[in-house]
């Protein structure tokens, strides 16, 4: 049976299983210790678990000293990903860029960085890059993703598992929560075609397991809102004990990489 590595908890939540602590990350545990999975919370001086099946879930500030420290490889989207999906699964439009590239705003413009373990400035609406808070960092080369600015009526959170959906959540509804920990309530039917579409279009330009966010548009229709890695997007209120295969995949031992999963492992 795997083992599912958890880094300290921090997303702190209300509800959940009862008896168990209220956290993404002892939801997954009941969930792992159900299903016969080990589940530890080494510190990062301990030697990587002598299991050759981890599944590593860890919040996006760890994530690279974990994978490190247990020499372990972790499976994500490229930071472009959604700039190549078809317009019709975008509803806006989407460019990916360098931070330098931003000289040219001219109007209301959506900014990310486009790397989800490097949030070097807040995402948000920028008409001028000089608007941008970069915490004293000078970064031209950094990568961002750039696009049109929508309004959201409503966001849902999808896993993707081999080309499958294998587990989703209500996310935000008007920019508020709108899920509950724990309730396990199935796959939300609303967003779920546009999920799979997207899937569809990705083909295998899509890594084996990958949590994708997606969202009504108001007055427009369904889009994909952002791609993330499944071993730090939040799990919200969904099956934990679907998500546990989805964490299984995208961890990989460094040293047992397949060409096939190397180009997911860019980082690594």
């Amino acid at each position: 049976m795997p083992t599912l590595v958890l880094a300290p908890a921090r997303q702190l939540l209300t509800g959940g299983q009862p008896g168990q602590e209220q956290t993404v990350e002892g939801q997954l545990a009941w969930a792992a210790n159900e299903a016969g999975w080990t589940v530890v919370r080494p510190a990062p001086t301990d030697p990587p678990p002598a299991d050759p099946e981890l599944a590593l879930y860890v919040t996006t500030d760890v994530a690279l000293a974990t994978a490190r420290a247990f020499e372990l490889a972790l499976l994500e989207p490229p930071f472009d990903l959604l700039a190549r999906l078809p317009d019709r699964l975008r509803l806006r439009p989407i460019e990916a860029a360098r931070f330098v590239d931003l000289t040219r705003l001219r109007g209301p413009t959506f900014v990310k960085p486009a790397d989800p373990l490097d949030k070097w400035f807040d995402a948000g609406v920028y008409r001028d890059v000089r608007d941008i808070r970069t915490k004293g960092q000078n970064r031209p080369d950094a990568p961002v993703l750039v696009a049109g600015v929508v309004s959201w009526a409503a966001e849902l959170r999808y896993w993707v598992l081999e080309g499958k959906v294998v587990a989703g959540s209500p996310y935000l509804s008007l920019g508020r929560p709108n899920w509950s920990p724990g309730c396990a309530g199935g796959v939300p039917k609303a967003g779920l075609r546009t999920a799979e579409a997207a899937v569809a279009a990705l083909g295998n330009h899509l890594p084996p397991a990958v949590v994708i966010d997606v969202g009504a548009v108001e007055e427009r229709g369904w889009a994909v809102v952002e791609f993330n890695p499944v071993w730090c997007a939040g799990v919200l209120g969904a099956d934990p004990a679907a998500v546990l295969p989805a964490l299984r995949r995208a961890t990989r031992r460094k040293a047992e990489l397949t060409d096939a999963d190397r180009r997911w492992a860019f980082r690594w």
